[in-house]
């Protein structure tokens, strides 16, 4: 799946950033002895670090065309 808004993936990753700084700040979950919490705050964070990236990667290509 191509995203060609480049708006999209940068709202995107600011809500995952939110949602990541949020679960990890407010919420603990644990089973059998794994963090459930700790895994999804890095899962949202890793996204996030992804898509803005890949958002500034975009648009520094774009104002050189």
């Amino acid at each position: 799946m191509l995203i060609r808004d480049e708006n999209v993936l940068l709202a995107v990753g600011m809500i995952s950033l939110s949602l990541g700084i949020l679960v990890g700040r407010f919420l603990h979950f644990e089973y059998s002895g794994f963090s459930v919490s700790d895994f999804t705050e890095g899962v949202l964070v890793g996204v996030s670090l992804v898509l803005n990236l890949t958002y500034l990667i975009r648009m520094r290509s774009k104002k050189e065309d």
